[in-house]
């Protein structure tokens, strides 16, 4: 497990199972977008998230399907460069993209 305190406003855990990471987060704040899910919402399922490797390509693709960009592109937990996108375009639930490691270690 590795947890990190994000930005003064989240504590973030990670718990690895198999080939993906379990993100768990914790607001240390009683604003912002994740305090605000928990007060409406109670605990679940906030967001699910993808690795790209081509993050603006991505974005522009899910942009011209009509999907609506909610924050980023933006640095995001363990240094990923990160963009959320509007759930409600997307079944009800956000979606993070993260550009994958792999990406800017072979440019």
């Amino acid at each position: 497990e590795e947890v990190e305190n994000y930005k003064e406003i989240l504590n973030i855990g990670f718990v690895p199972v198999g080939s993906i990471d379990i993100e768990f987060l914790e607001p240390t704040t009683s604003e912002g977008l994740n305090a605000d899910f928990l007060k409406e919402n109670g605990e679940g399922v906030h967001h699910i998230a993808f690795e790209v490797e081509d993050l603006d390509a991505a974005v522009a693709n899910a942009v011209r399907n009509g999907v609506r960009v909610l924050l980023g592109p933006t640095e995001g937990a363990r240094g990923k460069r990160i963009v959320f996108l509007d759930g409600i375009s997307l079944g009800g639930t956000i979606v993070e993209l993260l550009e994958s490691p792999q990406s800017t270690d072979q440019q």
